[in-house]
């Protein structure tokens, strides 16, 4: 919001403190502010006086205009515009003079010279187009230059209004805070009074409706608005419309309150506030035709919406320059309504942007009053009826402060005088007592202030924050330790090519019912999204539906991993989720896995599984010691297929508290060359060949093995049966001899019979 300083000064006195001052104060202590120029690029532009106008002896659409400039200094301008009347003050652009970047210079029409040119708002750059030249209805001494005329060089705040802080969105709002940070008065200023009279029908049938009052006034002239009140409007970066808009601009922009303006003509019967039917629909102010549903609150006569409530007026019943009657507008709408319609029609407008943060509904009369007042003054007429429905008139909230519950809050003593006297100047009523003060919030600020915590932070902002004694916190602060396990997973998947997730621990049941998991029991109270309201159980949700959202985006090769928790309702688990999608196949998504098990020293085994989300063919768990860790496999492609999965997805989850790795022990090289073995064993096909790797391992002989060879056939081995060739490195502290290494394969063939019921081939 725009906001010039003097205007800002008819509110408070603002003499001795400077532009930057304010900012900064307003910054620290209220809403992020800064201070620019209200400026022009025009040099060589005065302002001066039509002394005749004579028509064009060639062109009888060219006027001759004598403009005097100076007191012994006359120009002649032609212009196109008939309006022009003599005594009409100008802006004329003299030979040389640079205007929006153009240079002016003297210009021949049919034999006649123009010496200049005269200038409209949209040339000066204050308007998008104009119908005809700027007229200055303001006493200037001939010559005076347009910037000072303009007002071009005054400072202007610019302020960035929090959104629990719609009393900012008005010069009064901001000069009561200002008189509040920098201890100054507000001026006085006379209130023009009109109550209740006459006859017109208006019936609010809407809850969301608080208040609506009605002054119908009579005899107007639509014209253009007085210089005074379009330049307030072109320094608050508002278009001029004509006097009656303007008018309303400006009571929303000087008091925050938005106000509207009908063609009483075009209303038929009645004004009703109601909710939208379907079918309905209105052309927008905008030029735009908008469908209308129950979502919006609009203003109705007996046959056709008028307008969106809070949000934009109709074309229909706009005021032109052919109104005689205007029905005035001042109204109260629920925020939480006005932001719902606003929204579904995709329109903001300086009125829904401040009926969404709340405006004063205690003041509304007066603000419409001043409104009044103002169009009677540049638009003529009389008022011939006003009426104010306002069925629940606003009582103060009141909230008790106390001493105790201040210095519980701060650490230090309340200063009952002091807070009094800032909350009464930010327009809080308050009465002491013995024990505290006694608060009633006005309707400006209903809908920020709501207990005691927010007064306290009424009565900090204004002594400063940093005024608080700093004291170290009683409880001593840790870093969060972040365990070697988990750096060591980072690191291992990242070096692989993964990339780590976030994810919200919060999902929907879409993706449980789909995947055919047990669904979630713990439910959030206030959730960000209404469907995402349940605590996860599994990491697989959520990488799949991260997967899903890199598909929309064009993205098919995936790897990524997260390390979250899940939550159950006896106790909440960390668990490691890794998919991959078109970067690996399951041999090598298995080998990975694996390896990473293997790296952390976790003697594990695999063996078959049964998930109902995965390919029943193409999954197994991972165990240790007998316990599950984890399981590994391919999507179903059922389920692959039913969520619009194009590619196969490879996924395992590990429980990482069950990832205990196991002390290493280190021993010394050995000097010797180790003596190699080849073994193949007979065993049964279901039989995991893990389990015999982890068996031999054990051996102290043993240094290493591999599995070089896997094959079935049921003539040769017979039913049931696989073939496993294992190579076998042996070493030993000293050389090993063909008759101690044949003695090491002999024992371990014999335990392996035992243990695992395999024979030699």
């Amino acid at each position: 919001m725009r906001v010039p300083l003097s205007w800002l000064n008819e509110f408070v006195d603002l003499e001795g403190i400077e532009p930057e001052e304010i900012a900064r104060v307003l910054t620290l202590k209220s809403v992020e502010t800064s201070v620019s120029i209200w400026d022009g690029d025009v040099e060589g532009v005065v302002f001066g006086t039509v002394i005749s106008l004579t028509t064009h002896p060639k062109d009888e659409g060219l006027r001759v205009c004598q403009v005097k400039v100076g007191e012994d200094k006359t120009v002649q301008v032609i212009t196109r515009d008939r309006s022009l009347e003599e005594k009409s003050g100008v802006l004329v652009a003299l030979p040389g003079a640079r205007v929006s970047g153009k240079v002016i210079g003297e210009r021949e029409f049919w034999g006649v010279v123009s010496q200049g040119m005269l200038l409209s708002g949209s040339e000066l750059g204050l308007e998008d187009s104009s119908e005809g030249i700027l007229k200055i209805d303001e006493d200037y001494p001939l010559g005076t230059p347009a910037k000072r005329v303009l007002g071009f060089g005054e400072p202007v705040l610019e302020v960035e209004i929090t959104p629990n802080r719609g009393d900012l969105l008005s010069i009064l709002g901001i000069a009561r805070e200002i008189a509040m940070l920098f201890d100054r008065s507000m001026k006085q200023i006379e209130e023009y009074q009109l109550e209740d009279f006459g006859s017109l029908d208006i019936r609010v049938e809407d809850t969301d409706c608080k208040r609506y009052r009605g002054v119908v006034i009579e005899g107007t002239h639509i014209k253009d608005a007085p210089f005074w009140l379009r330049k307030r409007l072109w320094q608050c970066g508002i278009k001029s419309i004509n006097n009656v808009v303007d008018v309303t601009n400006y009571i929303m922009l000087e008091r925050g309150q938005p106000l509207h303006a009908f063609d009483l003509d075009k209303i038929e019967g009645g004004i009703v506030v109601r909710s939208a039917r379907a079918g309905e629909g209105i052309n927008t102010l905008m030029g735009a035709y908008k469908q209308l549903t129950e979502n919006n609150l609009i203003i109705a006569d007996s046959r056709k919406p008028l307008a969106v409530a809070g949000v934009i007026g109709g074309a229909e019943s706009a005021v032109n320059k052919n109104t005689t009657k205007i029905l005035l507008e001042g109204a109260y709408f629920d925020p939480y309504r006005i932001r719902r319609s606003a929204k579904s029609l995709g329109i903001q407008t300086e009125s829904s942007y401040r009926f969404e943060r709340n405006v004063d509904i205690d003041s509304l009369r007066s603000h419409q009053n001043r409104a009044v007042e103002l169009i009677l003054r540049v638009a003529g007429g009389k008022v011939s009826a006003v009426k104010d429905v306002y069925p629940e008139p606003y009582k103060p909230v009141k909230i008790f402060l106390s001493f105790g519950k201040y210095k519980r809050y701060v650490g230090e003593e309340l200063d009952g005088e002091y807070a009094r006297k800032v909350l009464q100047k930010l327009g809080f009523e308050c009465y002491p007592s013995s024990c505290g003060l006694e608060v009633f919030v006005p309707a400006f600020r209903s809908f920020d202030v709501k207990g005691e915590a927010d007064l306290v932070e009424e009565i900090l902002r204004a002594k400063n924050y940093n005024s608080l004694k700093s004291e170290p916190p009683p409880i001593p602060s840790a870093p969060k330790r972040v365990s070697r396990l988990e750096n060591t997973i980072r690191t291992f998947l990242s070096s692989r090519g993964f990339f780590e997730v976030l994810n919200f621990s919060y999902e929907s049941l879409n993706l449980y019912s789909a995947l055919g998991l047990e669904q979630p029991k713990l439910e959030i109270i206030n959730p960000l999204l209404k469907d995402e309201r349940f605590l996860r159980t599994s990491i697989v949700p959520s990488l799949i539906r991260s997967y899903i959202h890199n598909q929309k985006n064009f993205i098919q090769q995936v790897s990524i991993f997260e390390l979250g928790k899940v939550f159950f309702e006896d106790n909440e688990e960390r668990r490691l989720g890794i998919l991959s999608c078109n970067n690996h196949s399951l041999e090598e998504f298995r080998a990975l896995v694996s390896d990473f098990l293997t790296y952390i020293n976790v003697d594990h085994f695999s063996q078959k599984s049964n998930y109902s989300f995965l390919h029943p063919n193409l999954q197994i768990d991972f165990m240790v010691e007998g316990e599950k860790i984890g399981f590994l496999g391919v999507l179903h492609p059922l389920i692959q297929e039913q969520l619009e999965i194009k590619n196969s997805i490879l996924i395992s989850e590990l429980y990482v508290e069950k990832l205990q790795p196991k002390r290493r022990n280190y021993k010394s090289f050995s000097n010797y060359p180790p003596v190699v073995r080849d073994l193949s064993l007979v065993m049964d096909k279901d039989q995991s060949v893990d389990k015999l790797i982890l068996y031999i391992k054990k051996l102290e002989e043993v240094e290493d093995l591999s599995v070089f060879s896997v094959w079935t056939n049921e003539e040769v081995l017979g039913e049931g049966k696989k073939s496993v060739s294992i190579r076998l490195f042996l070493r030993s502290a000293k050389s090993m001899s063909d008759e101690e290494a044949n003695s090491v394969v002999f024992n371990l063939v014999e335990g392996l019979k035992k243990e695992f019921n395999v024979s030699l081939r």
